[in-house]
């Protein structure tokens, strides 16, 4: 019964990622036909219709996947390392020392893109952890849960304020970077599509082969120990591939909320924590649930874009209440 679940729920996942993927070729200011999305992505002399499928639409399809994908298996590192059900990049303030340090380097370093935007979206992911780990560890009293969350939230409202400070140095894109915050995939173009795919996928990678250490973890750092196992380096590995995931995924299209947060709860109801398909399976319901975000942000304000990242917010904020007060219980 346990197989057929998984079966179920991957092949479940899969139809609805095509499915979705299928749409948000067709979906825009102008619809395509099936048969016109088949000429259109594989025309040697392509119209204007169909550059705009090819260069616009179909980085923007693979970036919603390789970002989806890489903040949920971020989340479920987190939340599995932790035991912390409220956990996330986002709750914890890594995707706000990501984005302080992406826009940071978009107003003083204008020159700066790929690679180097990644890397600074990775060092301010780093500094936010350390921040995070480093402050729940020395105040005194009260659960580790419950520490942690509450300066998570604090370092993401510092971060927060100094992005926004930052941003007073630069009226003229001020638009564009404010838009960026709100996170949106609208834009993407294959140089980014480039760069974020070989992180992406060596990180998501990397974070399958942790499977074996959450769950030793998960039985507690005591029990973990006396098993033989390497507590605080295996701590290190999985917050450097949270850190690796989220902000690489943050330097492109901005701190998109709440993804990491939701997959990997919904993914544990449909098969349970121990599953050891449960990471893959978590990557590809994040990558569909962050499509099926974009897809919607495109009909709230039809023709005009909104930021796929006000649709996560909107779904995602009344479940993260839920989560703290069934938490709190």
């Amino acid at each position: 019964m346990h197989t057929k679940m998984t079966s179920t729920v991957i092949v479940t996942s899969i139809l609805l990622l095509l499915v979705s993927s299928f749409f948000s070729l067709k979906i825009g200011s102008f619809s395509f036909t099936a048969s016109e999305l088949i000429n259109g992505l594989f025309a040697k002399e392509p119209s204007n219709q169909a550059l705009v499928l090819q260069d616009v639409r179909l980085p923007r399809m693979l970036m919603t996947i390789l970002v989806g994908a890489s903040l949920a298996v971020a989340g479920a590192l987190v939340q599995s390392m932790t035991q912390n059900p409220l956990a996330s990049p986002g709750v914890l303030g890594i995707n706000a020392g990501a984005s302080f340090f992406v826009v940071g380097s978009i107003v003083f370093i204008p020159s700066l893109t790929g690679i180097s935007l990644v890397a600074a979206g990775f060092a301010g992911g780093v500094l936010a952890a350390s921040l995070i780990f480093f402050m729940g560890a020395i105040l005194q009293g009260g659960r580790m849960i419950v520490k942690i969350a509450l300066v998570g939230v604090v370092i993401q409202s510092l971060f927060a304020a100094a992005t926004q400070s930052i941003m007073i140095f630069n009226d003229e894109s001020i638009h564009q970077i404010l838009i960026w915050l709100t996170g949106t995939v609208a834009g993407s173009t294959w140089e980014n599509v480039s760069v974020l795919a070989p992180v992406s996928i060596i990180g998501i990678g990397l974070s399958f082969l942790t499977m074996k250490a959450l769950t030793v973890l998960s039985l507690g750092e005591d029990i973990a120990r006396n098993l033989g196992q390497r507590v605080w380096l295996q701590k290190g590995i999985i917050i450097f591939l949270v850190v690796l995931l989220a902000g690489s995924s943050v330097a492109f299209t901005g701190p998109i909320g709440f993804i990491g947060l939701i997959t990997p709860h919904i993914v544990r109801f449909l098969i349970g924590p121990s599953n050891p398909l449960f990471l893959p399976i978590t990557a590809l319901m994040g990558a569909t649930l962050l499509m099926l975000a974009d897809i919607g942000s495109r009909f709230i304000s039809f023709p005009y874009e909104t930021p796929v990242g006000i649709v996560t917010a909107l779904i995602g904020a009344p479940y993260f209440i839920y989560l703290a007060r069934t938490a709190n219980r």
